[in-house]
């Protein structure tokens, strides 16, 4: 007779399956990498997009002006930079906060979207008053000035929007 015949001997226990919750310390730690990495995707793709506004900002003041200087209409260059400002205002700022305002109201708005005050009161009247008239008695210097003050505000805008 064996030996090993004479002793109880048990069968294999095997251990019990690992479960899947909790997780390991590296599901965690990747998981919190992994948001990480997103947030700063997201981060980085609204830093790098905010040129892009104050380039088209500046390009479309341009080519209204350059539109005027094909066609010398005083009356169209005053509504087309109103336009383009009110558009390049609600770019930047909230659109509930501003969309109901009009007028000398809205240009202060938006004259306050750089440092110092780019528009003077001449040139915000004219803009929000003069797109309304009829014929607004325009002289070259006024235009000029209007155009001038225009393109110094877009320069002064930041490259962010007011609103992040």
């Amino acid at each position: 007779m064996n030996p090993t015949d004479s002793l109880p001997l048990r069968d294999i226990h095997l251990p019990d399956p690992v479960s899947w919750w909790p997780p390991a310390m590296g599901w965690w730690f990747l998981l919190l990498f992994s948001l990480i990495a997103i947030w700063l995707l997201i981060v980085l793709i609204k830093k790098l997009s905010r040129p892009v506004l104050k380039k088209s900002a500046k390009a479309e003041v341009v080519a209204v002006i350059e539109s005027y200087h094909e066609h010398q209409n005083k009356h169209l260059l005053i509504q087309h930079l109103s336009i383009t400002l009110k558009r390049i205002g609600i770019s930047y700022l909230h659109r509930n906060t501003t969309a109901g305002l009009s007028g000398i109201e809205w240009y202060t708005q938006i004259n306050s979207l750089v440092e110092k005050n780019q528009l003077s009161e001449e040139v915000i009247k004219l803009l929000s008053q003069g797109p309304y008239q009829k014929k607004p008695e325009l002289d070259d210097k006024t235009v000029n000035d209007v155009i001038r003050q225009t393109q110094l505000w877009v320069s002064a805008l930041s490259k962010e929007k007011a609103s992040d």
